[in-house]
Protein backbone atom coordinates (compact mmCIF):
# COMPACT_ATOMS: atom_id res chain seq x y z
CA UNK A 1 0.00 0.00 0.00
CA UNK A 2 1.28 3.45 -0.90
CA UNK A 3 2.44 5.42 2.12
CA UNK A 4 0.39 8.48 3.05
CA UNK A 5 2.91 11.31 2.90
CA UNK A 6 0.71 14.00 4.45
CA UNK A 7 1.29 13.21 8.15
CA UNK A 8 4.97 13.98 7.55
CA UNK A 9 4.03 17.41 6.20
CA UNK A 10 1.53 18.18 8.96
CA UNK A 11 4.03 17.16 11.64
CA UNK A 12 6.23 20.04 10.42
CA UNK A 13 3.53 22.29 8.99
CA UNK A 14 4.57 25.40 10.91
CA UNK A 15 8.33 24.99 10.63
CA UNK A 16 8.30 24.21 6.88
CA UNK A 17 5.37 26.32 5.68
CA UNK A 18 3.49 28.78 7.91
CA UNK A 19 6.54 30.20 9.67
CA UNK A 20 8.09 30.94 6.29
CA UNK A 21 4.98 32.82 5.18
CA UNK A 22 3.89 34.56 8.38
CA UNK A 23 6.67 34.31 10.95
CA UNK A 24 6.11 33.34 14.58
CA UNK A 25 2.57 33.92 15.83
CA UNK A 26 2.25 35.48 19.29
CA UNK A 27 -0.88 36.53 21.16
CA UNK A 28 -0.19 40.16 20.23
CA UNK A 29 0.23 39.24 16.57
CA UNK A 30 -2.92 37.12 16.64
CA UNK A 31 -4.93 40.05 18.01
CA UNK A 32 -3.94 41.96 14.87
CA UNK A 33 -6.19 39.59 12.93
CA UNK A 34 -9.24 40.42 15.05
CA UNK A 35 -10.50 43.31 12.84
CA UNK A 36 -10.22 41.06 9.77
CA UNK A 37 -12.08 38.22 11.49
CA UNK A 38 -14.79 40.65 12.57
CA UNK A 39 -15.09 42.04 9.05
CA UNK A 40 -15.44 38.62 7.42
CA UNK A 41 -17.12 36.48 10.08
CA UNK A 42 -19.06 38.60 12.61
CA UNK A 43 -22.16 38.46 10.38
CA UNK A 44 -22.40 34.71 10.93
CA UNK A 45 -22.07 34.64 14.73
CA UNK A 46 -25.03 33.56 16.88
CA UNK A 47 -26.54 35.99 19.36
CA UNK A 48 -26.14 33.45 22.18
CA UNK A 49 -22.61 33.62 23.63
CA UNK A 50 -23.04 30.04 24.87
CA UNK A 51 -23.48 28.79 21.31
CA UNK A 52 -21.44 25.77 20.27
CA UNK A 53 -18.92 26.88 17.64
CA UNK A 54 -16.33 24.60 16.03
CA UNK A 55 -13.38 25.58 13.83
CA UNK A 56 -12.35 22.53 11.79
CA UNK A 57 -8.73 22.68 10.70
CA UNK A 58 -8.25 25.55 13.13
CA UNK A 59 -4.55 25.91 12.31
CA UNK A 60 -2.81 28.26 14.73
CA UNK A 61 -6.06 28.80 16.63
CA UNK A 62 -6.28 32.54 15.97
CA UNK A 63 -9.98 32.39 15.06
CA UNK A 64 -10.82 30.37 18.19
CA UNK A 65 -8.75 32.83 20.23
CA UNK A 66 -10.78 35.71 18.74
CA UNK A 67 -14.10 33.98 19.39
CA UNK A 68 -13.21 33.31 23.01
CA UNK A 69 -11.99 36.89 23.45
CA UNK A 70 -15.37 38.26 22.33
CA UNK A 71 -17.26 35.99 24.71
CA UNK A 72 -17.89 32.68 22.91
CA UNK A 73 -16.40 30.56 25.68
CA UNK A 74 -17.59 27.26 24.15
CA UNK A 75 -15.72 27.81 20.87
CA UNK A 76 -13.42 24.90 20.02
CA UNK A 77 -10.85 24.06 17.37
CA UNK A 78 -9.51 20.87 15.82
CA UNK A 79 -6.28 20.49 13.86
CA UNK A 80 -4.20 17.49 12.88
CA UNK A 81 -0.86 19.32 13.13
CA UNK A 82 0.82 19.08 16.55
CA UNK A 83 2.82 22.23 15.78
CA UNK A 84 -0.33 24.17 14.98
CA UNK A 85 -2.16 22.90 18.06
CA UNK A 86 0.75 23.92 20.30
CA UNK A 87 0.74 27.44 18.88
CA UNK A 88 -3.02 27.68 19.42
CA UNK A 89 -2.60 26.69 23.05
CA UNK A 90 0.31 29.09 23.49
CA UNK A 91 -1.98 31.97 22.47
CA UNK A 92 -4.26 31.08 25.37
CA UNK A 93 -6.97 29.51 23.24
CA UNK A 94 -8.96 26.85 25.09
CA UNK A 95 -10.73 23.73 23.77
CA UNK A 96 -8.06 22.94 21.17
CA UNK A 97 -7.89 19.32 20.01
CA UNK A 98 -5.02 17.82 18.03
CA UNK A 99 -6.83 15.19 16.03
CA UNK A 100 -7.82 14.12 12.54
CA UNK A 101 -11.02 16.04 11.82
CA UNK A 102 -12.77 13.01 10.32
CA UNK A 103 -12.15 10.99 13.49
CA UNK A 104 -13.32 13.95 15.59
CA UNK A 105 -16.57 14.36 13.63
CA UNK A 106 -17.31 10.63 13.52
CA UNK A 107 -17.26 10.31 17.30
CA UNK A 108 -18.75 13.73 18.09
CA UNK A 109 -22.00 13.79 20.08
CA UNK A 110 -22.41 17.56 19.77
CA UNK A 111 -24.68 19.39 17.35
CA UNK A 112 -22.98 22.71 16.63
CA UNK A 113 -24.69 26.04 16.10
CA UNK A 114 -21.90 27.16 13.79
CA UNK A 115 -19.06 25.28 12.12
CA UNK A 116 -16.15 26.98 10.38
CA UNK A 117 -13.92 25.13 7.94
CA UNK A 118 -11.31 27.53 6.60
CA UNK A 119 -8.47 26.76 4.21
CA UNK A 120 -8.95 23.07 4.95
CA UNK A 121 -11.18 21.34 2.38
CA UNK A 122 -8.61 21.81 -0.37
CA UNK A 123 -6.19 19.50 1.46
CA UNK A 124 -8.40 16.49 0.76
CA UNK A 125 -9.35 14.48 -2.31
CA UNK A 126 -12.91 14.72 -3.63
CA UNK A 127 -14.22 11.50 -2.06
CA UNK A 128 -12.80 12.58 1.29
CA UNK A 129 -14.31 16.06 0.92
CA UNK A 130 -17.78 14.64 0.28
CA UNK A 131 -17.49 12.43 3.37
CA UNK A 132 -16.31 15.37 5.48
CA UNK A 133 -19.20 17.52 4.29
CA UNK A 134 -21.72 14.80 5.14
CA UNK A 135 -20.19 14.52 8.62
CA UNK A 136 -20.34 18.30 9.02
CA UNK A 137 -24.01 18.28 8.04
CA UNK A 138 -24.70 15.55 10.61
CA UNK A 139 -22.94 17.57 13.32
CA UNK A 140 -24.68 20.86 12.50
CA UNK A 141 -27.71 21.77 14.60
CA UNK A 142 -31.02 22.30 12.81
CA UNK A 143 -31.13 26.03 12.19
CA UNK A 144 -27.32 26.16 12.40
CA UNK A 145 -24.84 27.12 9.74
CA UNK A 146 -21.58 26.16 8.09
CA UNK A 147 -19.04 28.76 6.96
CA UNK A 148 -16.47 27.61 4.40
CA UNK A 149 -13.44 29.63 3.33
CA UNK A 150 -11.11 28.41 0.59
CA UNK A 151 -8.68 29.82 -1.96
CA UNK A 152 -10.77 31.06 -4.87
CA UNK A 153 -10.16 29.42 -8.25
CA UNK A 154 -12.06 32.33 -9.87
CA UNK A 155 -9.31 34.75 -8.85
CA UNK A 156 -6.69 35.69 -11.45
CA UNK A 157 -4.04 34.86 -8.83
CA UNK A 158 -5.62 31.59 -7.71
CA UNK A 159 -2.54 29.54 -8.51
CA UNK A 160 -0.48 31.29 -5.81
CA UNK A 161 -2.63 29.80 -3.05
CA UNK A 162 -3.73 26.63 -4.86
CA UNK A 163 -0.17 25.51 -5.53
CA UNK A 164 1.60 27.30 -2.70
CA UNK A 165 1.11 24.31 -0.39
CA UNK A 166 2.24 20.84 -1.50
CA UNK A 167 -0.64 19.22 0.40
CA UNK A 168 -3.40 20.97 -1.60
CA UNK A 169 -5.51 18.63 -3.74
CA UNK A 170 -8.58 20.54 -4.97
CA UNK A 171 -9.51 24.09 -5.93
CA UNK A 172 -12.96 25.65 -5.53
CA UNK A 173 -15.12 28.51 -6.74
CA UNK A 174 -18.23 29.93 -5.10
CA UNK A 175 -20.42 27.78 -7.38
CA UNK A 176 -18.64 24.49 -6.68
CA UNK A 177 -18.78 25.15 -2.93
CA UNK A 178 -22.48 25.99 -3.09
CA UNK A 179 -23.13 22.88 -5.18
CA UNK A 180 -21.25 20.71 -2.68
CA UNK A 181 -23.07 22.14 0.35
CA UNK A 182 -26.49 21.75 -1.25
CA UNK A 183 -25.87 18.17 -2.43
CA UNK A 184 -25.08 16.99 1.13
CA UNK A 185 -28.31 18.55 2.43
CA UNK A 186 -27.77 22.20 3.33
CA UNK A 187 -30.48 24.58 2.19
CA UNK A 188 -29.81 28.22 1.40
CA UNK A 189 -26.22 29.13 0.54
CA UNK A 190 -24.62 32.54 0.14
CA UNK A 191 -21.22 33.48 -1.31
CA UNK A 192 -19.01 36.36 -0.19
CA UNK A 193 -15.81 37.96 -1.41
CA UNK A 194 -12.95 38.69 1.00
CA UNK A 195 -11.67 42.17 0.14
CA UNK A 196 -9.32 44.03 2.51
CA UNK A 197 -11.13 44.95 5.74
CA UNK A 198 -10.67 48.65 6.45
CA UNK A 199 -9.25 49.21 9.94
CA UNK A 200 -6.63 51.86 9.30
CA UNK A 201 -4.92 53.91 6.61
CA UNK A 202 -2.97 51.07 5.03
CA UNK A 203 -5.97 48.75 4.79
CA UNK A 204 -8.08 51.65 3.51
CA UNK A 205 -5.64 52.25 0.64
CA UNK A 206 -5.57 48.51 -0.10
CA UNK A 207 -9.38 48.46 -0.22
CA UNK A 208 -9.55 51.35 -2.70
CA UNK A 209 -6.88 49.76 -4.89
CA UNK A 210 -8.74 46.44 -4.78
CA UNK A 211 -12.01 48.07 -5.90
CA UNK A 212 -10.20 49.54 -8.92
CA UNK A 213 -8.60 46.19 -9.76
CA UNK A 214 -11.93 44.41 -9.33
CA UNK A 215 -13.58 46.83 -11.76
CA UNK A 216 -10.91 46.07 -14.35
CA UNK A 217 -11.46 42.31 -13.92
CA UNK A 218 -15.21 42.74 -14.30
CA UNK A 219 -14.70 44.73 -17.49
CA UNK A 220 -12.45 41.97 -18.81
CA UNK A 221 -15.11 39.37 -17.98
CA UNK A 222 -17.79 41.53 -19.61
CA UNK A 223 -15.77 41.67 -22.83
CA UNK A 224 -14.81 38.00 -22.74
CA UNK A 225 -17.99 36.29 -21.48
CA UNK A 226 -20.75 38.87 -21.83
CA UNK A 227 -21.13 39.58 -18.10
CA UNK A 228 -18.92 40.68 -15.24
CA UNK A 229 -20.49 38.46 -12.60
CA UNK A 230 -18.13 36.69 -10.22
CA UNK A 231 -16.06 36.81 -7.04
CA UNK A 232 -12.44 37.64 -7.75
CA UNK A 233 -10.71 38.00 -4.37
CA UNK A 234 -8.00 35.40 -3.66
CA UNK A 235 -10.30 33.72 -1.14
CA UNK A 236 -14.02 33.07 -1.17
CA UNK A 237 -16.47 32.44 1.68
CA UNK A 238 -19.64 30.38 1.37
CA UNK A 239 -22.21 30.17 4.16
CA UNK A 240 -24.63 27.23 4.16
CA UNK A 241 -27.75 27.04 6.32
CA UNK A 242 -29.36 23.89 7.71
Amino acid sequence: MEENYKPKFYAKYVSTHNARLFGKLTADAASGFFPVFAGHYARFLPADKKARILDLGCGNGALVYWLQNIGFSEAAGVDVSPEQAEIAKSLGAKNIYCENLVDFLEKSKTEYDLIFIRDTLGHFEKKEIFNIMELIYKNTKKGGKLVIKTPNAESPLSGQLRYGDFTHEVGFTRTSLQQLAEVVGFGRTEAYSTPPVVHGLKSGVRFLLWKLIELCIRLYRLADAGNGEGIYTQNVIVAAYK
